[in-house]
């Protein structure tokens, strides 16, 4: 299959990580003139950047609406590291209500069936990993040429994302369970306590090489995930100290086609998220949340961090410090769940966002 599509062409509305967050959902197709089908007056259509599903409340109830959505040809989504797993049928946080049902969990959050679980793979296998037009590139992480250019290789081939994932996937571990490399890592995890948050452990090249292969090494991973390098120093992340952080890597994009993504926790407010720590550095350090980035201010992120919404809730919290979001093309306005929105000016302008 085409791993990079043609995107509707036309006025969109590009929407960011929804994290089953089902009634921000609504609330924002609502917002932009859609109704429950995702129909529009004016004819627009819906792009959904993935991470539709997990910490959320209700992540069945999204994905069968993007599905029927996108089988109806109303809306197009592509695949983010969140339905990557779900594919993988790997536990990830925030993901039991897929693959294991029957937990109870700490946060409510509805479970799937067997039934649907089996219809609704069968839906994400057919996900592209990019959209893309003469004027817009729309991908959930990261547009790496690289990766672009070795995921375009294997278009002929007739694989899915996650048959590619998996090809990638067992080269990496093919290199990492040989004899040599496993007495490595057995020796490195007898010395070093990665989980003790207290003890910070000196920079670690092992692991760091460790890590960054198995991203790096995989051009599914980078373009759902991004980019990773060695950090300067080992910083304390999503449980454990971690050797490699996020690439600003729209810092180094000089293409003339904007990029839209999500995933990366864009911050609405100066209001610390619940996951602030997950991902170390901040990547938006020193960028207003709602400006263009990159050396040619034409990459934007349209993730304001529902995914925390889950707990906000929990802790008794205000739940608006995590938004649901979505960019409408050829407009340039950022529309949010609360009904707020922003005109951010066209790509490559770097004018000051103001609201509408």
């Amino acid at each position: 299959m085409p791993f990079i599509q043609p995107l509707f062409e036309g006025a969109i509305d590009i929407v960011g990580d929804v994290h089953g967050e089902i009634d921000a959902f609504d609330r924002l197709l609502a917002r932009l003139g859609y109704d429950a089908e995702g129909r529009h007056p004016q004819g627009r259509r819906l792009v959904f950047l993935g991470d539709l599903t997990d910490r959320g409340p209700d992540s069945p109830a999204v994905l069968q609406r993007v599905a029927a959505m996108v089988q109806a040809g109303r809306a197009q989504c592509i695949v983010g590291n969140h339905e990557l797993n779900l594919m993988r049928d790997v536990p990830k946080h925030g993901n039991d209500w897929w693959t294991q049902p029957d937990v109870e969990t700490r946060l409510p959050a509805v479970p799937v069936t067997p039934a649907l679980k089996a219809a609704m793979m069968t839906f994400l296998k057919s996900l592209p990993l990019a959209l893309e037009r003469a004027d817009l590139r729309v991908v959930h992480a990261c547009w790496n040429e690289s990766a672009i250019a070795g995921l375009r290789a294997l278009e002929t081939e007739g694989l899915t994302v996650l048959d590619a994932y998996r090809r990638y996937a067992g080269r990496q571990d093919a290199k990492w369970r040989s004899p040599e490399a496993r007495q490595r890592l057995r020796e490195l995890a007898q010395t070093t306590d990665l989980r003790d948050r207290h003890r910070r452990p000196p920079f670690l090249p092992l692991l760091a090489e460790y890590d960054i292969d198995y991203q790096m090494g995989n051009p599914v991973t980078v373009v759902t995930s991004g980019e990773e390098q060695p950090t300067d120093t080992p910083f304390w992340a999503g449980g454990r100290w971690r050797m490699v952080e996020r690439v600003k890597w729209w810092d180094r994009y000089d293409e003339p086609q904007p990029v839209i993504i999500g995933h990366y926790w864009r911050r609405y407010s100066d209001t610390p998220t619940v996951y602030a720590d997950k991902y170390g550095p901040d990547v938006f350090e020193g960028i207003a949340p709602h400006h263009w980035m990159g050396r040619r201010c034409n990459v934007y992120c349209v993730d304001f961090s529902v995914g925390g919404r889950s707990e906000q809730r929990y802790h008794g919290e205000s739940e608006q410090i995590c938004q649901l979001a979505a960019l409408r093309v050829p407009e340039w306005t950022v529309v949010h769940d609360d009904g707020e929105s922003w005109r951010i000016g066209a790509p490559g302008m770097g004018s000051d966002p103001n609201p509408s």
